[in-house]
């Protein structure tokens, strides 16, 4: 293996744009293919984790909130009776907080439920591309290229880590993002900073309209604060602070009722539920709600378990492909039907582990999901078929018709 380093020129040397080749040759593409096998295999072990570990959450989520629907009890005001005690309830009223919050380090006060302050720095930044490219004979060619570019981040980059690192350098962080909660009453009912921590309604905060011009070293452009020279054209190294909260209101609230508290409900399989909504909202659209965000994320992790699961696979079958590689045409064929093959057994185990983890509480699910897997297998299998009829020309027949008499002189 050996490494090209080119620099581009766009009126003398570009500093934030580099280009680096790398050739690698047809025995260690051979080698790393073959090490591949061992990576694929733990991916393919991470994901059948992954999707069985997915697919119980779901469940378990699922029975917790059919179980926690079918028993809350929506009061009709805000006040606390002994009878709803370690009951699922759902409570609509005035969430008002105990405490007023602030921001100490910058004087920032708030009448809210919850105080965010969000702080961003001007940094340089590493984007890395990649495009490779098979030779004859079997190498690989690779180029990479790194474009620094300036931007705002309200997480810190560490620019010891770049490529080139040198004219790139990110001074330290020396501010952070904070999140200031108080705990609250809602009517009878109290609410405990992890309660208040589940609020959402994040909206934008006017807070720093009555501050001073000047607050600790930054400048108050009312909505947010800056330090750094010139607000127009910023310095890395710049820092620009904004503030959000959750405001007091009107909310609903369903957990459990304990002690004039409202604490998460526990169910019966040891799922800790608890909802909050702005506004005035029932419980069939609670719950409605709850279960399609469950489903979703149920669908989100199953498609990344699949995804890992199928590079894993063609990682194992990778060695074909670059043995073929040899010839780039004959390698990129390899590759397609390693592709094939590597979504067919995705779907069969892939539908195997996700129909096991529901056998026990959906058996007809569990059905469903196997034969859905089959038959997606199968229709696969017959593209394939007749794919590869509709390439290969039919065979010649021989002509059984007796040819004429040659004629004698």
């Amino acid at each position: 293996m050996y490494y090209e380093i080119i620099l581009k020129f766009n009126q003398g040397v570009d500093l934030d744009h580099f280009s680096e080749t790398t050739t690698t040759g047809y025995g260690e593409n051979i080698v790393n293919s073959f090490k591949g096998i061992i990576f694929g295999l733990f991916l393919i072990l991470g994901s059948i984790v992954l999707l069985s570990w997915n697919e119980n959450r779901s469940i378990n989520q699922t029975l917790a909130l059919e179980e926690m629907q079918s028993k809350i009890i929506t009061l009709p005001n805000s006040k606390y009776d002994i009878k709803y005690e370690n009951k699922p309830i759902l409570v609509h009223g005035e969430v008002l907080p105990l405490k007023p919050l602030e921001d100490s380090q910058f004087g920032v006060k708030s009448d809210g439920l919850v105080l965010e302050r969000k702080v961003e720095m001007y940094q340089w930044k590493e984007n890395k591309t990649s495009k490779s490219k098979d030779k004859l004979g079997g190498g690989t060619e690779t180029v990479t290229t790194y474009n620094y570019v300036k931007e705002w981040s309200s997480n810190f980059i560490d620019s010891s880590s770049f490529k080139h690192p040198e004219g790139h350098n990110n001074p330290p962080m020396n501010y952070s993002n904070k999140t200031f909660t108080t705990d609250a009453q809602l009517g009878d009912f109290y609410l405990s900073k992890n309660i208040i921590n589940h609020f959402d309604n994040i909206v934008g905060f006017n807070g720093l309209s009555t501050l001073p011009s000047e607050i600790a070293g930054f400048k108050n452009y009312k909505s947010f604060l800056y330090k750094g020279a010139n607000l127009d054209s910023p310095s890395v190294g710049d820092i620009k602070i904004s503030y959000t909260y959750v405001p007091k209101g009107t909310y609903s609230v369903a957990g459990m009722a304990q002690n004039k508290e409202i604490v998460p409900y526990i169910s019966s399989n040891g799922r800790e539920l608890i909802f909050v909504r702005t506004g005035v909202v029932n419980a069939n659209r609670i719950f409605k709600e709850e279960f399609d965000s469950n489903s979703t994320l149920t669908w989100i992790l199953r498609a990344i378990g699949l995804v890992v699961m199928f590079f894993g696979f063609m990682l194992i079958v990778g060695p074909l492909a670059t043995i073929a590689n040899i010839i780039p045409a004959l390698g990129s064929l390899v590759e397609g039907t390693s592709a094939v093959v590597a979504v067919i057994l995705t779907l069969l185990v892939g539908s195997v582990v996700i129909a096991i983890a529901w056998f026990a509480s959906r058996p007809m699910m569990s059905l469903i999901i196997i034969g859905v897997g089959v038959g997606l297998t199968i229709i696969l299998k017959q593209l394939k078929k007749d794919k590869v009829s509709l390439t290969t020309p039919p065979p010649r027949r021989r002509s059984s018709a007796t040819p004429p008499p040659r004629r004698t002189k």
